[in-house]
């Protein structure tokens, strides 16, 4: 039986939120505000707009099952108090319809992502899946897009450029490349 977890996606989005603030400074001394995502952590795939990082594998058990549920349920009650906090909730909800939602329904999913927040210009959502390697194993991930995806700018949105920027979003949206595998030096 076997459960692994390799990365702690509360504090991965912690310090994207301090780079982001300008909390780094670079080797030169300067304000530092770009998102290395190997640095957080070292077995995140970068594919264009989109980034992946694996939190967790469980192999299928029961009890490994239920470590997996109880992760990613901590984990979205984290991102709700941190995100938002208190009374104030900043998550959406993440349409298996339309936009990113739509291109992760085409997956094997175990649950739909239910909510997606927003961190400065990205947009994060928690995914479990079925691992292609495996179809009794489910992975956890961070799926980091760009916020625009979901949540699209706030001005005249009936104006020629902003139509042409809507359907380049739909169509990179629609042309995410979602797929990985789980790190093979990560064990599970």
């Amino acid at each position: 039986m076997s459960f692994v977890q390799i990365a702690d996606g509360l504090a991965i989005m912690d310090e994207v939120e301090r780079i982001r603030r300008g909390e780094r400074r670079g080797s030169n001394g300067c304000i530092d505000v770009e998102v290395h995502w190997r640095e957080l952590s070292p077995r995140a795939i970068e594919h264009d707009d989109v980034t992946i990082v694996p939190l967790a594998r469980s192999d299928g058990s029961f009890e490994n099952d239920a470590r997996m549920a109880s992760l990613e349920n901590t984990l979205m009650r984290d991102f709700v108090h941190f995100f938002g906090g208190d009374g104030f909730h900043a998550e959406s909800v993440l349409d298996p319809e339309d936009g990113y939602g739509k291109t992760l329904s085409r997956r094997e999913l175990v649950t739909f992502p239910r909510y997606v927040w927003r961190v400065r210009e990205y947009a994060v959502t928690i995914v479990r899946e079925v691992d292609p390697q495996a179809s009794d194993a489910s992975t956890l991930a961070l799926h980091v897009f760009p916020a625009e995806w979901r949540f699209p700018p706030v001005g005249n949105s009936e104006t020629k450029r902003a139509a042409s920027r809507r359907r380049t979003m739909e169509k990179r949206t629609q042309q995410a490349d979602l797929d990985w595998t789980w790190p093979e030096d990560a064990g599970g």
